[in-house]
């Protein structure tokens, strides 16, 4: 097993490319410094404008910020670009609308991910789910731009059950309101495939790392919200990914977890949970040497049936289910990797480099 450069494209233009991303095989969605954004049809060697972040509104926080760490997310033709770690996205819709606006508040906004999700109902429609504020999701049909969820409460199912409850032990010093809305802080997100579900690896106050799975249907058509909780850690940002409609694996570092008996020589783990309704439980814990597992980015490949793991310290890695490290190179400098289309990308200046893992 290797991996090969398979393409290396320089881009014609006097602007910097800020981001980008591959939206099929060959095409790729750029960002550049003017704030426009283009398709690039790779065998054409063709660009096609798309839209500009830049706007003549005036936002306290300046709207959307190009040199800020931003990505760019796509289904078909849609594209949706945020600032990670800012206020404002876009989505483009082809042929319905250029540049519709996104935006959430500021609370915490910069140690939260700008949650992002695109997916298909069974009915092919194209929705978006996205954060509205540190707490608040929002999903919207992109066909019609209706928000599915505007009338959605932010506080949880049993709210008012689980309060009475927790009183009846406790002395109520704290004389506010309740129920109290939803205590949660949103982060990255990633569909389930089938799309059924969506989970969520955000963190809450501690602070600590808190992932949770919420069950997309539910989401849209019950005023309540109800999470199914995977666990809580360090706040670490660590790793996650989905493995199949059920299985989500986690990646655990036993030191940092202040674990007995660990040390800076204790493999790091992969915790695989699984949902059985309302809870998850979890399955295995699989020992993974010499590799920081916990601060990589986390794909699961499923033609390799394997985790794809790539960091600045790391470079590229291959790993079993079972916890064998198939393939790795640390000098291996990489963007992003695209599980759907087995390819990696990086970006230096105007060029940019597409790496697949070819089977030996």
């Amino acid at each position: 097993m290797k991996v090969i450069k398979t393409q290396s494209i320089t881009i014609n233009t006097e602007e910097q490319i800020s981001t980008t991303t591959l939206s099929a095989a060959d095409e790729l969605i750029l960002l550049l410094s003017s704030g426009n954004v283009f398709r690039f049809h790779i065998d054409e060697q063709k660009e096609q404008h798309l839209f500009s972040v830049n706007n003549s509104f005036q936002y306290t926080d300046g709207g959307f910020d190009i040199n800020a760490p931003t990505t760019i997310y796509t289904l078909d033709d849609i594209v949706v670009i945020v600032n990670d770690y800012k206020r404002h996205g876009f989505v483009h819709y082809p042929e319905k609308y250029q540049a519709l606006h996104l935006w959430r508040e500021d609370y915490h906004a910069d140690i939260s991910r700008f949650p992002i999700a695109l997916f298909k109902n069974e009915k092919g429609i194209p929705h978006l789910i996205y954060s509205a504020a540190w707490n608040h999701l929002q999903v919207m049909n992109l066909d019609s731009r209706q928000i599915l969820t505007a009338a959605k409460s932010l506080i949880e199912e049993n709210a008012e059950e689980d309060h009475i409850k927790f009183y009846q032990k406790y002395k109520e010093d704290n004389k506010l309101a309740w129920p109290s809305p939803y205590d949660y802080f949103f982060g990255q997100l990633a569909m389930a495939p089938g799309n059924k579900h969506f989970l969520s690896t955000g963190w809450a106050w501690g602070s600590c790392d808190a992932y949770n799975i919420y069950e997309v249907d539910h989401f849209i058509q019950n005023p309540r919200i109800s999470d199914i909780p995977i666990g809580g850690w360090e706040h670490d940002n660590r790793a996650a990914c989905w493995i199949d409609h059920k299985t989500v694996v986690v990646c655990y570092n036993p030191l940092v977890e202040d674990e007995e008996n660990a040390t800076t020589d204790s493999p790091q783990e992969l915790h695989f949970y699984v949902m059985h309704g309302k809870e998850t439980s979890l399955e295995k814990k699989v020992k993974v040497l010499g590799i920081d597992l916990v601060k990589s980015t986390i794909h699961f490949n499923k033609e390799l049936n394997s985790l794809i793991l790539f960091s600045k310290t790391e470079g590229v890695a291959l790993v079993s289910l079972t916890g064998e490290i198939q393939f790795q190179d640390k000098n291996m400098n990489v963007d992003s990797y695209h599980p759907a289309l087995n390819s990696f990308l990086h970006t230096n200046n105007k060029t940019i480099d597409i790496y697949q893992i070819k089977i030996e």
